[in-house]
């Protein structure tokens, strides 16, 4: 009866998805669901951030019809495309592969 060869880093079964790449794939998940969400939550805004929406009301005197501006946050496009983007950025870190050292197969 044969015992087994210790295991060395030449006959060793490749291990699985390193603990760090599966952190920063949910890490990215989760930023981008954030990010979303916020957006969402805060008024959808395909345009440009605004920090004031206009507000129609009519002049119960007149019958005169009006703009005023309430002050109200809505992110836009420019602030969700990045946070998209960098949430790409960081789920793509974890496909760069580390060159194996010389003389190593």
């Amino acid at each position: 009866m044969t015992t087994p060869a210790p295991a060395t880093e030449s006959n060793s079964a490749p291990a699985g998805i390193a603990a760090w790449r599966i952190l920063l794939r949910m890490l990215a998940g989760f930023f981008a669901m954030f990010s979303f969400a916020f957006w969402a939550a805060a008024g959808w805004n395909l345009g440009w951030t605004k920090t004031q929406i206009p507000m129609k009301q009519i002049d119960e005197v007149t019958g005169i019809e009006f703009v005023t501006y309430k002050d109200h946050f809505m992110p836009g496009v420019e602030l969700f495309g990045p946070a998209l983007f960098l949430c790409l950025v960081l789920f793509a870190i974890t496909f760069i592969r580390r060159k194996k050292p010389a003389g190593r197969s």
